[in-house]
């Protein structure tokens, strides 16, 4: 008899935006990690499971809560201080997300931020995934993001 695996059919979905910020990527690139989203992030909330150095790093694990309160493991793929942040992250049993955030710096104190996503959704979850893969989910949740990041750097730095 012949194996073969079981299928359960997913839908892909890309999106990116790119956003300006007044801040040099070296003050951006370590608040993109899990410990330090808390000083920007207002309902932020994760447990740490591995680091070696106690913050984002290439191999750090980590896990919240995501869609209705699913468990969502988070690992960190590649960490290229201070340009290049990326997470791939599993929601649930049927969902899979890959999270890269670039920093390219345009002029001393300023900073493009490609913020990319890349979805992968199994039918059953797509309609519960929509708030964030649809565009308008998409760019409000970056919309958000950015305003948080701004308001983090409007308020005096230690």
């Amino acid at each position: 008899m012949e194996r073969k695996p079981g299928w359960k059919k997913a839908d892909r979905i890309d999106r990116k935006t790119v956003f300006e910020l007044r801040a040099s990527a070296a003050e951006i690139f370590p608040l993109l990690c899990p410990v330090r989203e808390y000083e920007w992030i207002p309902d932020w909330s994760c447990t740490m499971v591995y680091s070696d150095s106690g913050v984002a790093e290439k191999d750090a694990v980590f896990h919240t809560r995501e869609l209705l309160g699913m468990r969502t493991v988070w690992t960190c793929i590649a960490y290229e201080p201070p340009r290049l942040v990326e997470y791939v992250f599993v929601v649930g049993r049927s969902g899979v997300v890959r999270l890269t955030i670039g920093l390219e710096e345009k002029a001393p104190g300023s900073t493009l931020v490609t913020w990319a996503m890349r979805f992968t959704v199994a039918k059953r979850m797509s309609a519960l995934a929509s708030k964030v893969t649809s565009q308008a989910g998409f760019d409000a949740m970056l919309a958000t993001r950015k305003r948080q990041l701004e308001e983090r750097f409007a308020r005096p730095r230690p």
